[in-house]
């Protein structure tokens, strides 16, 4: 296994930043797959299939995976990530763009898809990560998981590193929220959200890089991987906030902003949208502008301990792990510029040297052990 995402990477990674030209550049890090991978065998295989999947409809989280420091951590970032994508997609297919710093969007918006019923996608995942944990002998899967590519690699990567099941059950336990609440009633709900899906994300990416929450040496990187959990999943709440309203009537924006700023119901704050009220647009800025603040203010409160993480023994296997805090801040900045207007359909429009800025960042913090 040891060959399946090799040192090359680093080289191809080199081949992408040398360039000056910036469609050489989009160019190189299509093919940085192709540098990496060797398909040889059926875990290959469905490694591959996640890296693509992970490409596909969360192209910020890709990068990042590339640049983890072991080849054991690359394998288990993506079948986590994969898993983590999957179990929140409502359709079955739906084609997006391609961009490190670009959004993580709900499949199906805008696009022809097959509905899948949320109740049945989220019970087929339960099922999945079940028969997971239930096969102690490290037996084959029974038939029906063995047929999907993401749960066949999350077998083996659980098992390899025995990874803790509750952070599965949170992930889609704030999947079953997302289908439930159209309205998260207090901004301290979202946070809690952000880390049942974000936080419970790095912790098992932790994991794989051996690094687990059972001893207080560690306690300043699951400090840290709170807070960027936190930025993290703000953040893509804020930019998933308006295809979200369109598909399922859920507002991101919580009650007790709405009420502070004068924020209209959902339905009638879609309306009004729609309509171009500009006296409904401040009110969603100023409610906006309070969520993104507190995202960033995470994310400085994680980086105060930057030095600290440096000095800790396992502190360089983290600091990558924490690496997708930075498209995150990539797009708190895009908001700003944007004066936190979330209607703006330039928003989510990510130009290519913007994507190869965001690209250059993730770069350079891997090697200076920041994020």
């Amino acid at each position: 296994m040891q060959s399946l995402l090799s040192p090359r990477l680093f080289s191809g990674c080199k081949i992408l930043f040398h360039s000056r030209n910036v469609k050489q550049q989009s160019r190189n890090i299509s093919l940085l797959n192709n540098i990496v991978i060797s398909k040889h065998d059926e875990i290959q295989a469905d490694l591959d299939h996640s890296i693509n999947l992970v490409r596909k409809y969360d192209p910020s989280g890709y990068l990042p995976g590339l640049l983890l420091s072991t080849n054991d951590a690359r394998i288990g970032y993506f079948a986590i990530r994969a898993f983590w994508v999957s179990s929140g997609l409502r359709f079955r297919e739906s084609p997006l763009s391609n961009s490190i710093s670009s959004s993580i969007q709900i499949s199906g918006v805008g696009d022809k898809g097959i509905l899948i019923p949320d109740d049945v996608r989220i019970r087929t995942w339960k099922n999945g990560i079940q028969s997971i944990y239930d096969d102690r002998e490290g037996e084959e899967l029974p038939l029906a998981w063995r047929e999907n590519a993401t749960l066949r690699l999350l077998h083996y990567v659980i098992h390899k590193h025995e990874l803790s099941k509750c952070h599965f059950e949170h992930i889609l336990l704030g999947r079953e929220r997302d289908v439930n609440m159209k309205q998260y009633p207090t901004i301290e709900s979202l946070k809690e959200h952000a880390q049942l899906s974000c936080g419970s994300l790095l912790n098992l990416v932790l994991e794989c890089s051996g690094i687990r929450n059972n001893d207080s040496e560690n306690d300043i990187i699951f400090d840290v991987a709170q807070n960027i959990g936190w930025t993290h999943g703000i953040a893509n709440a804020l930019r998933l906030s308006i295809p979200t309203a369109a598909s399922t009537g859920k507002i991101i924006v919580p009650k007790d902003l709405c009420e502070k700023y004068g924020v209209k119901s959902p339905r009638y704050l879609l309306s009004a949208l729609s309509m171009g009220d500009e006296e409904c647009k401040d009110h969603l800025r100023s409610a906006v502008r309070d969520i993104a603040m507190i995202a960033r203010e995470h994310l400085k409160v994680a980086r105060v301990r930057t030095t600290e993480l440096q000095s800790h023994p396992k502190g360089s296997l983290a600091s990558r792990v924490f690496l997708p805090a930075l498209p995150s801040e990539t797009f708190l900045n895009r908001l700003e510029d944007h004066n936190f207007d979330l209607t703006d359909r330039t928003l989510r429009s990510v130009g290519k040297l913007e994507h190869m800025v965001c690209a250059g960042r993730l770069f350079k913090a891997s090697l200076t052990k920041t994020f």
